[in-house]
């Protein structure tokens, strides 16, 4: 099985944005998933981790009414000595989902390294 480049994977699994007066949507796509793949690659490279637990300060219930409510997650970007560079909470995946194996895990590990590495 051939894998997939990391390029590929962000074109296939993340949002984008794009500027109509500079760009096509599909220059937009190409541009958010060059920098995604950019940016994970450098974190990685700058020795950047990410921790991933629940969120005990956010739910289901803060956007949905569907009961019961079910647990969001949150990630923590960390630098190379273990402290704190960036987070994100509130994070779905689902009710009983959890991020492990689930690729918005990857796309949300690469926009908190984005906003740090550039």
């Amino acid at each position: 099985m051939k894998r997939q480049t990391a390029y590929r994977f962000f074109y296939s699994q993340a949002g984008y944005g794009y500027q109509p007066d500079k760009e096509t949507k599909l220059q937009g796509k190409r541009r958010c998933a060059k920098q995604l793949a950019a940016a994970e690659r450098l974190a990685s490279d700058r020795g950047y981790s990410f921790r991933w637990q629940v969120d005990t300060m956010s739910d289901s219930s803060d956007w949905s009414d569907e009961e019961p409510a079910y647990a969001q997650w949150q990630c923590d970007m960390l630098d190379s000595d273990g402290k704190f560079v960036n987070g994100l909470g509130g994070v779905d995946f689902g009710r009983d989902k959890d991020p492990w194996g689930d690729p918005y895990r990857r796309v949300v590990e690469a926009e908190l390294a984005l906003e740090i590495v550039e």
